[in-house]
């Protein structure tokens, strides 16, 4: 651990928070919410390009890291545009088409992947290993 620089934290750290949007995709999935049935394979698949990450710096890893990044950002988009009309009705105080008691999961799996897409992001430009 002594030869470990920044990234191979930030990597780590994405990797955890990948893992922990995919349970929660999959306990929204299993409360009746929506989810695109490509959602949890590319966070599956982010999970897998990220752990590739705490390896070391390989030739390949540069591109796993891009490849991680842009799977999560197409599972936020695909996240918050299957959710949206929950967290709508939420706000609003209605129910139509939605499931606004699922709002909250919506709004939680939006914040982790967010939060792993930033980590992801930092991680390609740092540094794995000293």
């Amino acid at each position: 651990m002594k030869n470990k620089a920044f990234g191979f934290y930030t990597a780590a750290l994405t990797l955890i928070l990948t893992v922990a949007t995919l349970v929660a995709v999959l306990i929204y999935g299993s409360k009746g919410g929506v989810v695109n049935s490509l959602v949890p394979i590319a966070l599956g698949a982010a999970a897998v390009c990220e752990v590739s990450l705490l390896f070391g710096e390989k030739v390949w890893t540069d591109f796993t890291g891009i490849i991680a990044a842009a799977l999560l950002a197409y599972a936020m988009m695909a996240v918050l545009s299957d959710g949206i009309w929950n967290i709508a009705e939420a706000f609003n105080g209605i129910k139509m088409v939605g499931m606004p008691e699922l709002s909250g999961m919506n709004i939680t799996m939006a914040v982790l992947n967010l939060v792993a897409i930033v980590t992801a992001i930092i991680t390609n430009f740092a540094q794995k290993s000293k």
